[in-house]
């Protein structure tokens, strides 16, 4: 499938504390807050721990960039615009976006126990690791959860029929709680794919495929070096979730609509946690029984040629997660030579050289 590439092969491996314990040192010393570093690290670990290596410990080189430039405001608070029965507005001020995240979710699980539902708009937020990590918060609490986000700075996906671009590569994170199997994950993003996946595969000497995006001038290439935009996936439905995705995080959550964006005024991140109780529909037991009970037949489903079994969205990701747990985090080669640079500037020593 064309949407696989940048899975190079496997160069090192570092256990998963030796990781967090480098991630959290590298915030830190950029000025986050101990606490908040640690929650950071946590996102980002995680992430690469799953295999999501474009959400990974390679955004600790953006991360500390906002920082110094004074986009991010590691120390900013998280204040409440406004709340309704199963509604909240925060006001993010810019703090890092894992941050706002934690607290964002956190409230839309407390409106959810209050009731049956809950929906939670972030206004000033910053990018906060992958949406999936969030919306499993939700799940660990009962609830089946959606997450989404808009990105900051310039569009970076087209329009479809465009050679120019319209939207934010935002994700569309949906997780929903089973019983013995692992949850259930969709995580996506309405471009082709993950902007920090291409950066992947330029950093690990790889090329993509010519329906990811385009260069400057509005043709495909096959040179992560060379794309500038991403296209949307599967054409006019990428981009009509696009446009649905744009509106919940970004003009619902008081952010600048993508399309909308000038180099003067490039905007601000929405980010949007809505969380479901189960028990206010059915008991939780119950719920998760007759999801085993589906995925396990999914798993029995005979496989197609050139698979070996059939998983369940997300499924690859905690397999993932389990063998980095076990073997450590199997980075590609070239993958952390910038983290390890960023590092090193910040006074930390790369921990996989220990």
């Amino acid at each position: 499938m064309s949407a696989d590439f940048a899975q190079a092969a496997v160069s090192q491996r570092v256990p998963v504390e030796r990781m967090r314990a480098f991630t959290t040192s590298v915030m830190h010393a950029a000025g986050v807050p101990e606490d908040r570093a640690a929650l950071i690290a946590d996102v980002l670990v995680e992430a690469d721990a799953r295999g999501v290596f474009s959400h990974g410990v390679t955004r600790v080189t953006p991360y500390t960039a906002e920082i110094r430039s004074g986009l991010v405001n590691p120390e900013a608070e998280v204040t409440t615009l406004q709340v309704r029965p199963a509604t909240a507005a925060l006001d993010a001020a810019g703090t890092p976006g894992a941050v706002s995240a934690r607290i964002g979710i956190q409230r839309a699980i407390d409106l959810a126990n209050d009731g049956a539902a809950g929906m939670v708009c972030v206004h000033n937020g910053r990018h906060f690791g992958p949406a999936a990590h969030w919306a499993l918060q939700a799940v660990d609490a009962g609830c089946i959860a959606f997450v989404t986000s808009s990105g900051g700075g310039a569009s970076g996906v087209l329009a479809f029929g465009s050679r120019t671009p319209a939207l934010t590569n935002g994700p569309i994170a949906w997780a929903i709680p089973a019983g013995k199997n692992y949850p259930v994950v969709a995580d996506m993003a309405v471009g082709f794919s993950a902007l920090g996946k291409v950066r992947v595969a330029a950093a690990t000497g790889q090329s993509i495929p010519a329906d990811v995006g385009v260069d400057a001038d509005g043709n495909p290439t096959t040179d992560p070096n060379q794309l500038v935009w991403l296209n949307p996936f599967a054409g006019p439905k990428g981009f009509g979730l696009g446009i649905v995705m744009e509106t919940l995080s970004g003009i619902l959550a008081g952010a600048t609509a993508a399309v909308n964006r000038t180099p003067d005024h490039l905007g601000t991140v929405g980010q949007v946690f809505v969380a479901i109780r189960v028990e206010a529909f059915r008991p939780l037991a119950e719920f998760v029984a007759d999801m085993d009970q589906t995925i396990d037949a999914i798993h029995a489903l005979r496989p197609a040629e050139g698979f070996d079994r059939v998983l369940v969205p997300g499924e690859p990701e905690w397999l993932k997660r389990a063998d980095a747990v076990e073997r450590g985090i199997g980075y590609p080669g070239g993958l952390l030579d910038a983290v390890a640079e960023t590092g090193r500037a910040y006074g930390v020593d790369p921990a996989w050289d220990a």
